[in-house]
């Protein structure tokens, strides 16, 4: 469990009352880790913490960052050096809304495209500043997360994917 910042642990507490309620049995451990403790001792995501996370079935991680820890600092060396390292490739998002009969899942790349980093600047500082962002995407990259889509779809009674 990482619960984070701001309203981070007050979500991921929660998130823990409802699947207990639900009848899951959870055996949990906590890891500080966030801007907070960046700003307490500077450190983000040590290689140690991360290879502890390898051995659990599963990360529950609440929002992270503070305004003030600069940008990028949190999001690298936290979010993303997780996604990379243990190559959690596939971003799931699902969407249900019962009254309406809308039930669905928004299945996207979450190590590549833009997550690459390619980008940058042209005449930084000048009038003419030009913001650039690239987005580099393999056939490994790809094919796996449209195999995912794929395989869910299947598994889903309307069998639908767009």
């Amino acid at each position: 469990m990482i619960g984070g910042d701001g309203i981070g642990p007050e979500v991921v507490a929660e998130a823990l009352k409802v699947v207990r309620a639900a009848g899951v049995e959870l055996h949990t451990t906590d890891f500080d880790l966030g801007g907070a403790r960046y700003l307490r001792d500077g450190t983000v995501l040590p290689d140690e913490t991360l290879d502890e996370l390898r051995g659990f079935d599963a990360i529950l991680l609440g929002a992270v960052g503070t305004p003030e820890v600069k940008t990028g600092v949190i999001e690298r060396g936290l979010l993303l050096k997780m996604r990379f390292a243990l190559d959690q490739y596939v971003n799931l998002r699902p969407f249900s809304l019962p009254a309406k009969d809308i039930d669905f899942f928004v299945v996207r790349e979450n190590t590549e495209g833009t997550y690459a980093g390619e980008g940058g600047f042209l005449r930084k500082g000048t009038a003419n500043e030009i913001a650039t962002q690239g987005s580099v995407n393999t056939r490994l990259g790809v094919e796996r997360v449209v195999r995912y889509a794929f395989e869910l779809a299947r598994s889903r009674p309307r069998k639908h994917l767009t």
